[in-house]
């Protein structure tokens, strides 16, 4: 009896070690669904993932990259099979500046030039999951059409939550300029709306990043020239804004004491532990080498500085970056731009990084026997660096990613996509952009294990991923557009 129980035992965990390698053996494997491959219709080459609900997918295509007019909006099931695709009902003569889900539906906004009042309306339109306008668009917010700037970009974003929606530009005003931010609940209830008065004119100030917290809170990295600035310093000052509408108050930080010659920055909101990180390059002075980074972190509860921290980069992991290139002696940051920055639970951040140039080069031709000459410009996206960052601002660790990619004219297929995990960070990038080649995955976990392998390989199909156009649509989904043996493809990845 005591030997048939004995043997019972060991044949369950027999099954049980089995059970357990199986899953063990899948842990990192991703699963891919393919759509049904597309002819491009009416050129429309440019497409924009707005998010998935239960209903489906949905997503947008136009001619151009800005979405700004005559967009076609397309419903896919989840799937990947079209269901709908027809052009954007707008409410009113004007321009689109975004299509969000906001708590899971559908929302279009839209700026329009309104004659009876001589503003300029920002309205929202609601639509439902047949893509059918719901009641009548409502205008959220206005303003004097004398002060409108055509060329800065209205810009609407969703809290991480996709429960409010803040809204943030630029106009003129009789000295300098007015910077205008808006929260809403939903789409349409507003949170607050508010005008700061700016010291400078719309042209000397540079907007990086604007977000909204789940609590309602406007953050907005910005810069303009320094009134007075000293000897060998920066003569730009960077700066954090920060709006709370529970005090009604605006709070300005300066980033980098005011010292650092910052070359790039961005910003990231960590909803988890209520604080907004800063991580950027600098220079120890003017014109030197870009081989320093930077982090700050603030709290949100708190409201004030929680840490900073600078420091150089060690010039042995800078050469990691381009280990085997000639230019390896002269490595620096400088053509480093932030893809992304994540933000860790302890506090600390990882970011995502890319080396990108954009070269001219001019030529001679003849036309009809006479002499011409063109300018060719060709776009270089290259290594990447991802960084990861302690809670007290300390480097981690380095991993890069080795590429080479070049185009002539800006291409779709060149670049990275970026997907956090809850364990890893997935980069998505194609091997080869002027002849068939593979999509490959690079997978780094938080200690800074990395693996690399071939995630779609072109076997029996020419394939090459858009990364500008994939959008996380789930905390273990990337929905990517591809082009498969010339067709428009959507893909769906699930890590």
């Amino acid at each position: 009896m005591i030997r048939q129980k004995t043997s019972s035992m060991r044949l369950a965990f027999a099954l049980c070690a089995i059970v357990f390698s199986f899953l063990f053996t899948k842990v990192g494997a991703q699963a891919i669904e393919w759509g049904n491959p597309q002819k491009l219709k009416n050129k429309n080459l440019f497409t924009q993932v707005i998010g998935e609900t239960s209903e489906g997918l949905y997503l947008l295509r136009c001619r151009n990259n800005d979405f700004s007019s005559e967009v076609i909006i397309e419903k896919y099931k989840t799937n990947l099979t079209l269901e709908i695709s027809i052009n954007l009902p707008l409410a009113v003569n004007g321009l689109i500046e975004r299509v969000l889900l906001v708590n899971n539906e559908i929302f279009v906004f839209i700026s329009a030039r309104n004659l009876s009042t001589n503003t300029i309306d920002i309205l929202a339109h609601k639509l439902d999951a047949s893509l059918k306008p719901v009641d009548q668009a409502v205008v959220i917010c206005s303003f004097p059409a004398a002060q409108y700037l055509e060329r800065r970009k209205i810009q609407i974003k969703t809290n991480a939550a996709k429960t409010m929606v803040g809204i943030m530009f630029l106009t003129k005003a009789d000295e300098g300029s007015k910077l205008h931010l808006y929260a809403y609940q939903g789409a349409t209830q507003q949170v607050f709306g508010k005008q700061f008065s700016l010291a400078y004119p719309s042209k000397e100030i540079f907007i990086t990043a604007f977000d909204l917290d789940n609590l309602g809170n406007a953050f907005v990295l910005i810069d303009y020239p320094k009134e007075k600035p000293n000897a060998g310093e920066d003569t730009r000052s960077f700066n954090l804004y920060c709006y709370y509408p529970e005090t009604d108050k605006m709070l300005g930080f300066e980033l980098g004491e005011g010292k650092l010659f910052i070359e790039e920055l961005g910003m990231v909101v960590n909803n988890f532990n209520q604080t907004i990180s800063v991580f950027g390059f600098y220079a120890s002075s003017a014109g030197k080498q870009v081989d320093g980074y930077f982090f700050e972190r603030y709290s949100t509860k708190n409201r004030q500085l929680e840490q900073r921290y600078a420091n150089l980069v060690d010039p042995e992991l800078l050469d990691k970056l381009v280990s085997g290139r000639m230019e390896k002696a002269s490595v620096d940051l400088r053509s480093f731009y932030i893809r992304k920055i994540i933000a860790k639970s302890d506090g600390g951040v990882f970011v995502a990084a890319e080396k990108f140039s954009r070269v001219e080069q001019r030529y001679s031709y003849y036309l009809n026997n006479m002499p011409m000459e063109g300018v060719k410009v060709i776009y270089n996206y290259d290594e990447v660096a991802l960084v990861s960052i302690n809670s007290n601002g300390t480097l981690q660790f380095i991993d890069p990613i080795r590429k080479k990619q070049s185009s002539v004219g800006e291409t779709g297929s060149a670049g990275i996509s970026i997907i956090p995990t809850l364990d890893f960070i997935h980069i998505l990038y194609n091997s080869e952009l002027d002849k068939d080649g593979n999509v490959m995955l690079h997978s780094v976990n938080y200690q800074g294990k990395a693996e690399e392998k071939i995630l779609i390989k072109n076997t029996s199909f020419a394939i090459a991923i858009i990364p500008s156009e994939a959008k996380q649509t789930a905390a273990s989904t990337l929905v990517a557009s591809t082009i498969k043996d010339k067709l428009f493809t959507l893909v769906k990845v699930n890590f």
